[in-house]
């Protein structure tokens, strides 16, 4: 036998040995129509995870950690006018108002930062919680103009949820208050805004 030639029966007796492997190891009709006959019959209950338990609602300490993480996040893309991040928390906070709103109230009372006390109230205010009328009273009175801007616009914006209702005559007093006596121009027009609003 020839060189060239021994190479073709070589050839030729791996191409024999893959097809009768592939044959071997091939499922059979058998075990696919017995598959689909158990699939079409009464016992069948659909793909569904039977054996698999939802998972359980994290512990709070793990959801504390993460409202904590993110409010740290916040406050530093404020600071650092990082708008990307700024406006992904923004819709996080959105999505999950329940979570965040007393973070976030915290934020609009008590940070150091007149920016971040200003970003919160304004989210605060996109929520549209008619409790919240008293805590943007109170903001009216904050020493940052951007602060007092918001919770004016905050407060007009209940508007929309209450009729006004849940503002109080006092709350309306300061924006009158505001319209007509702040120092800062921005200040005044949303005061002028929200009354627009409310009255």
């Amino acid at each position: 036998m020839l060189r060239g030639d021994k190479r073709w029966l070589a050839a030729g007796l791996l191409i024999i040995a893959g097809a009768v492997l592939f044959v071997a190891l091939r499922p059979s009709g058998k075990h696919d129509a017995l598959t689909r006959a158990e699939a079409d019959g009464p016992g069948f209950a659909g793909f569904r995870a039977r054996d698999v338990a939802p998972s359980p609602p994290d512990p709070p300490e793990i959801i504390a950690q993460r409202i904590d993480a993110a409010m740290s996040s916040w406050r530093n893309a404020i600071l650092v006018r990082d708008a990307d991040t700024v406006l992904a928390l923004d819709r996080e906070f959105a999505g999950s108002p329940a979570r965040y709103a007393p973070a976030l109230v915290k934020c609009a009372e008590t940070d150091s930062d007149e920016r971040v006390r200003a970003f919160c109230t304004r989210v605060l205010g996109k929520l549209k919680a008619a409790d919240r009328a008293e805590l943007y009273e109170r903001l009216l009175a904050d020493r940052s103009p951007y602060v007092r801007q918001n919770a004016a616009w905050a407060l007009g914006e209940l508007a929309e949820t209450t009729n006004g209702h849940m503002v109080t005559r006092h709350a309306l007093a300061e924006l009158r208050h505001a319209r007509a006596k702040d120092p800062a121009g921005a200040v005044r027009e949303a005061a002028k805004g929200a009354l627009e609003k409310l009255e």
